[in-house]
């Protein structure tokens, strides 16, 4: 085999395994940022153990049909940066929202997110849905409110009672 072929075949099951271990991955169009903005963001992304990587869309294109994913090829045009999410499941679809917000030169444009394919539209509404953390967070306040409540109530009570 050519070197050449061997590089690309390389990279093909590179790609592959990425989105067969990733529990998400979003495809971002990432043209117009600078050099800076690209390496903020993958500081940003890194620090949630999302990696992000370019790849060449044709080679993407036999990973995502090798990987089961063939509905993600209609998405693979133009440049693409390929986000792979390992930590928690929302991590690369919010991180990348976030930062699409304060730089609009970052355009979400499909992603896999329990292996499903979605479109733009998937990804912004799985990038605004709470996290575990955020969840346990509103479930913990729900409980305590009304254990507040009966210790402000006792707590006038008692008030009312000493004057």
């Amino acid at each position: 085999m050519k070197p050449a072929l061997q590089t690309k075949v390389t990279v093909v099951k590179e790609i592959t395994d990425n989105f067969k271990n990733a529990n998400s991955a979003v495809v971002v169009e990432y043209q117009k940022l600078t050099v800076a903005e690209f390496t903020q963001l993958r500081r940003m992304l890194a620090e949630q153990d999302v990696s992000i990587k370019v790849y060449k869309n044709n080679l993407v294109d036999l990973a995502v049909k090798e990987a089961g994913f063939a509905d993600l090829s209609a998405f693979l045009t133009g440049p693409n940066a390929f986000a792979f999410g390992t930590g928690e499941q929302m991590a690369a679809a919010k991180t990348l929202a976030k930062f699409a917000k304060t730089h609009p030169a970052l355009k979400l444009k499909a992603g896999i997110y329990e292996g499903k394919v979605l479109d733009t539209k998937g990804i912004v509404e799985i990038a605004s849905l709470p996290t575990k953390n955020e969840l346990i967070a509103m479930f913990a306040s729900s409980l305590l409110y009304p254990l507040r409540m009966f210790a402000i109530g006792v707590k006038e009570i008692a008030k009312t009672r000493s004057e």
